[in-house]
């Protein structure tokens, strides 16, 4: 068997006749549409990508990927030898979805990306949306066939991925776009979570990686205390008591608080990226220059005495 290069061909062996139409049409309607290139053929010799019955009892050899169709009422069929990936009827976009994205990821892998770079795109991404207050949802196509659905109106992420995939950066990612009519039931099908709490995670991998962030030459104070998830890392709560009492820069914070720098720089750019911080003026340095005495008081000089008896008197007895 032979791989596409860029995309999934897919084919089928004995399963319902139904499940094959729905199949069929479901590939057309999603060819592009989800970041998912795929293709149907007739031929399984050039197939990446293989439907079978649920009992089926063979295996395709690697790379096609061997898909089984399960009936959820039949308990009997034994999945872990002759599968490599299960798909429950009915089959619906769904569900098909998650197993051809699933696929693409197995047929092209995730060695080739770098987990750092991954995060720290998907980090920039979001903070930059949030920063700036966008109103709207959009789509992120990521490699392997995935994408995610970002709503920064009701701060959701939407996506069939496991959080921990989306976490560990082994992806890149497209041009974020508006949501199409078929993304729209991708959005209701999928889990949803929280996007306050993937950018604080985001931010808590790449602090234990050492990854660089943006220089920041600033002073910075917290408005408010973080989300619940922006404490649970050590020493988040020191920071967060320290920029709350005042403005601070990064090399202070660093100084009074004893943190890891990386944490340090990943917890400001969080705050920042949220609204939680601020940058404020520089506090204004305290005079070092002693300040000059003032001039002692001089003695006043006696006013000249009056000329003529009264002025020879005073002389003469030394009155005054």
């Amino acid at each position: 068997m032979t791989d596409m290069g860029d995309g999934l061909v897919i084919g089928t062996q004995d399963i319902a006749q139904k499940d094959q139409l729905v199949l069929r049409a479901l590939v057309r309607l999603l060819d592009g549409g989800v970041n998912i290139r795929a293709r149907f053929s007739e031929q399984l010799a050039e197939c990446n990508v293989v439907f079978v019955p649920g009992h089926w009892p063979y295996r395709f050899h690697a790379p096609c990927i061997t898909v089984r169709v399960l009936d959820p009422a039949d308990t009997s069929a034994a999945l872990e030898q002759t599968a490599d990936l299960t798909v429950a009827t009915p089959l619906r976009m769904s569900n098909v979805i998650a197993v051809l994205q699933s696929a693409t990821q197995r047929v092209y892998g995730v060695s080739q990306f770098d987990p750092v770079k991954g995060q720290r795109a998907l980090f920039e991404l979001l903070g930059e949306h949030t920063r700036t207050a966008e109103r709207r949802r959009a789509v992120v196509p990521m490699s392997a066939g995935q994408q995610v659905v970002f709503d920064f109106v009701q701060q959701l992420v939407h996506t069939s991925m496991p959080m921990e995939v989306l976490l560990s950066g082994a992806y890149t990612l497209g041009e974020p776009h508006r949501v199409s009519p078929v993304e729209e039931e991708l959005i209701r099908s999928v889990p949803s979570h929280s996007l306050r709490q993937l950018l604080w995670s985001l931010a808590m991998r790449l602090a234990q990686k050492g990854a660089s962030a943006p220089v920041r030459t600033g002073h910075y104070r917290l408005l408010r205390w973080p989300d619940a998830i922006g404490l649970s890392s050590a020493g988040h709560p020191r920071l967060a008591a320290l920029l709350t009492s005042r403005a601070l820069s990064y090399e202070q914070l660093c100084a009074k608080s004893g943190v890891p720098e990386a944490t340090v720089r990943w917890f400001l750019e969080a705050s920042l990226a949220l609204g939680l911080a601020v940058e404020e003026t520089a506090p204004a340095a305290a005079a070092t220059a002693v300040a000059a005495p003032a001039p002692a008081a001089k003695t006043p000089v006696p006013a000249a005495a009056p000329a003529g008896w009264l002025g020879n008197l005073r002389e003469r007895l030394k009155l005054w």
